[in-house]
């Protein structure tokens, strides 16, 4: 069994058009657009800065940061090789965007060479997140911004009616990550590695549509796997998509997930 989450751990497999359209999806989102402002506004860049992106994807982030602060050098590091081409293809013409593969847990950058350094929704794919946060701490200048959005499967739960058969493919799903609670961990990995002035806020992503539910938590394809999995019947799994479909037609149907924003300061 497989699925979007899952595949994010080797982006260049079999659903890597999948995962690029589902990061395209999000990324055109009011809910994506407003917190990804917020981290990059956490970043307080300001004239010649130098900001990593780190498990940049498709390049989004790196390429309105390029377009908002052209005097700002923005990498956007990656190890994906599929979502590098198509981020440089996308960023070209912007001198102060560039893209460069590596491992999040490696990073290939001396000591104290960012001003500000970024990571989006990566850290619950990646083993031993700490190891990266690490990395991040260690390439950032003293006092330079450390910022980390990540969600808390923990909080996830999709409704339609069927209380406990949503339960049982939100609790499913959150196995597809290698890092389910990393949302709430953060801080205290932040504090680990050493980050000052830690701070926290929760952003509510609140998802009504079942199309858009399809795409950003892969609906269809969770169905279907824990009908393999024998957490559900098929008849079972097909209740719950009627009852998801009329729900939705009718503004009833219901996702939710908390994504939580932290920030810091790299130490002396």
């Amino acid at each position: 069994m497989t699925d979007i989450a899952l595949s994010f751990r080797n982006a260049d497999g079999a659903l890597r058009s999948e995962l690029t359209g589902c990061l395209d999806f999000m990324n055109e989102t009011p809910f994506f657009k407003r917190y990804k402002r917020e981290t990059w506004d956490a970043l307080q860049i300001s004239g010649n800065s130098k900001i990593l992106d780190v498990a940049c994807g498709v390049g989004f982030d790196v390429i309105e940061l390029a377009r908002r602060f052209p005097l700002a050098d923005v990498i956007g590091l990656d190890s994906a090789h599929g979502f590098l081409g198509l981020a440089r293809e996308r960023a070209r013409g912007l001198s102060n965007a560039l893209f460069v593969g590596g491992d999040s847990r490696r990073l290939p950058f001396g000591d104290r060479q960012f001003d500000g350094v970024r990571i989006d929704r990566s850290l619950q794919h990646i083993s031993a997140p700490i190891e990266a946060l690490r990395e991040m701490v260690r390439v950032t200048r003293k006092g330079g911004k450390i910022v980390v959005a990540e969600p808390d499967w923990g909080t996830y739960f999709v409704y339609n009616g069927k209380l406990e058969t949503g339960a049982k493919m939100a609790r499913l799903w959150e196995k597809s990550f290698a890092n389910p609670y990393i949302g709430r961990e953060t801080g205290v990995l932040l504090q680990k590695c050493g980050v000052e002035n830690i701070d926290c806020r929760a952003h509510a992503l609140i998802v009504r549509s079942l199309d858009a539910a399809e795409v950003i938590f892969d609906l269809a394809r969770v169905t279907q796997n824990c009908v393999s999995a024998g957490v559900l019947t098929r008849d079972e799994a097909e209740d719950w998509s009627r009852a998801s479909q009329a729900a939705s037609q009718s503004g009833a149907f219901l996702t939710c997930l908390n994504i939580m924003l932290w920030e810091g300061s790299a130490p002396d």
